[in-house]
């Protein structure tokens, strides 16, 4: 899963140094939601939307930049690994039946 910020207007995506780019290969690929949120309304880039996309399935879903997204909790938070070990754990460790890299 990779996550984007992209206008809504030109629908470009949110480049380094505040520039932008025609497509995601040269777009900055934020770690979450909750990052790319944080960093819409940090720049004030209010025109901007967030783009989850999925390589293996070739799709993308687009979020509203709202603030709602800022305070999400991530599953890559120390508190949320206690919280939910299995879900942390990488799937060939908790005896999913999945084998081979997900990598």
């Amino acid at each position: 899963m990779r996550v984007f910020l992209r206008s809504k207007k030109t629908h470009l995506y949110c480049a380094i140094s505040s520039k932008w780019a025609a497509g995601t290969a040269q777009a900055f690929s934020f770690t979450n939601v909750s990052q790319a949120a944080k960093f819409g309304f940090d720049e004030k880039v209010p025109e901007a939307e967030i783009v989850v996309r999925y390589d293996l399935l070739e799709e993308e879903v687009a979020l509203p930049l709202v603030a709602e997204w800022c305070q999400l909790r991530c599953l890559g938070d120390a508190g949320e690994r206690k919280r939910f070990p299995a879900m942390s754990a990488h799937p060939a460790d908790v005896g999913g039946g999945i084998s081979g890299s997900l990598a």
